[in-house]
């Protein structure tokens, strides 16, 4: 029994031990997947970008990235819009909206219902407009987000709301239907990410056939369209790390700051 007690300090400092180079690996790891960022230099124009998460979401969704452009100088983290289960908005203004690339963060508190995101996605982009002057904004949406920023592109609602310019989707089929293709803006441009783990052909969400689908469907009616595949490992090409890698940061960054 001695014996055993005596074996317990060194399990527990190996332990330790492990967990410490771990940890250390992991934040040097991740320092290095930063270093994309931290010398990349675009234009700062006027137009806002408009974050839609995906299904089941909360802040933390696109917090982190729009968190990441506004530490490295690449975008403003201007704006929040949380959206009650009613609908009712509650808008949080950080910044000023008519300069240095400014974010607008969308937070759906019932975030399982996409019919009714959609509407509320048009009210908000009516609010857009008509309370703060935005005339203009790029949309990025991740999964379920893809497909709301999608729908909500070809089926506007009539009204004054900002004329959309460049779309990223990522990880999303964007359409329920090949129906809805029909009604893609002309002028838009699209950029769609979709992640491959270890060539598997999936980002263990979303098939990487449904993303290459939708690019091709939009590519001979948008004014562009291009698909960018993020290959590697669970930890940066898996369906919610594409919106937590910042060489994901990066081509977005490049795609609509320009």
């Amino acid at each position: 029994m001695e014996k055993k007690k005596r074996r317990w300090p060194k399990v527990v400092g190996w332990l330790a031990g492990v967990t410490g180079i771990l940890a250390v690996s992991g934040t040097l790891w991740w320092q290095n997947q930063l270093n994309v960022l931290r010398h990349l230099k675009v234009p700062q124009e006027r137009v806002a970008t408009v974050f839609i998460p995906g299904y089941n979401s909360n802040s933390w969704t696109f917090s982190p990235m729009i968190q990441r452009f506004d530490r490295y100088g690449i975008a403003t983290d201007a704006m929040t819009i949380q959206v009650a289960s009613n609908g009712r908005l509650t808008v949080t203004q950080k910044a000023r909206l008519n300069q240095r690339n400014p974010l607008i963060n969308i937070i759906f508190a019932d975030a399982r219902n996409p019919e009714k995101q959609i509407g509320q996605l048009d009210t908000i982009m009516t609010r857009l407009y008509q309370d703060y002057g935005i005339h203009q904004v790029n949309l990025v949406g991740h999964s379920m987000g893809g497909f709301l920023a999608f729908r909500y592109l070809t089926h506007r609602q009539a009204g004054k709301q900002p004329a959309v310019k460049r779309f990223v989707n990522i990880a999303s089929g964007g359409a329920r239907d090949d129906s809805d293709f029909a009604d893609t803006p002309r002028d838009l441009q699209v950029l769609a990410i979709g992640g491959d783990i270890w060539n598997m052909n999936s980002d263990w969400q979303v098939s990487l056939a449904s993303v290459q689908h939708f690019v091709r469907q939009v590519k001979p009616l948008a004014a562009s369209a291009k698909l960018s595949v993020i290959h590697g490992s669970p930890f940066t090409a898996y369906h919610s790390a594409l919106h937590q890698n910042p060489i994901v940061d990066q081509q977005i960054a490049r795609f609509l700051f320009r």
